[in-house]
């Protein structure tokens, strides 16, 4: 498919500079993956906003981006370690693991197949390091496992993966699952409503079936604190 260019970025609010800020923190991402050899994929609320609105969505708290290749964990662990080196320190995020919050590491955290980067500089970003897994619901999905020991995060059927589409983003092509419409139905149901969105369900969310998998049930995958 065809990149959609979406180069409306200042709207006419005030808030081009944050905006703008957001903009220039992606492109230092886009690079250091470009450095490594490695692609990744624009995602959820992000994804929703520029193809939706053609702008990232203002109340949104964070940009997901998404890595589907398989990748060896010193690659992971570099990007994670040049992101650092640039200004991008680790989101005040703890994650559950085996019934235990525990706090994000800085850089990559995860193994040789799966994990998660969620950085700050100017904005959130979380990038999610997927693996494909069998799914009785979905048949296969690509599953994000935060930590070695941590419950399931965040899954979606492969299928929107197998071929890939793009938009581009202050002029720069990026790429995104396919096709763009049928993933946001998937993620947000009625994904064409600017009045109301849920983030997009975590994995016991989307798998209620499977909550015995829970290591203490009613404990969240994981918690986010905002800077005081």
């Amino acid at each position: 498919m065809g990149a959609k260019r979406f180069s409306s970025l200042c709207p006419p609010n005030g808030t081009g500079n944050t905006i703008l800020m957001k903009i220039s923190d992606l492109e230092t991402i886009k690079e250091v993956f470009d450095k490594y050899k490695v692609r990744f994929l624009v995602v959820y609320g992000a994804l929703l906003g520029m193809y939706r609105d053609r702008k990232l969505i203002e109340h949104d708290d964070d940009i997901d981006l998404a890595v589907i290749d398989k990748i060896d964990l010193k690659t992971r662990k570099a990007i994670g370690w040049t992101l650092y080196d640039l200004g991008f320190k680790p989101q005040q995020i703890v994650f559950n693991v085996f019934g235990r919050m525990e706090p994000s590491e800085i850089g990559y955290n995860g193994d040789t197949e799966t994990g998660i980067i969620v950085c700050e500089r100017n904005f959130k970003f979380t990038i999610f390091f997927f693996k494909e897994v069998e799914c009785d619901k979905h048949g296969k999905e690509m599953l994000c496992v935060p930590k070695l020991g941590a419950l399931n995060l965040i899954a979606s059927p492969s299928k929107f993966y197998t071929k890939l589409d793009s938009i581009r983003i202050n002029g720069k092509k990026y790429l995104t699952p396919y096709p763009i419409e049928k993933y946001l139905e998937f993620c947000y149901n009625d994904w064409k409503d600017k009045k109301g969105r849920d983030h997009s369900p975590t994995w016991f969310v989307a798998h209620p079936e499977q909550v015995e998998f829970m290591n203490l049930e009613g404990k969240n995958e994981l918690i986010k604190y905002e800077n005081s």
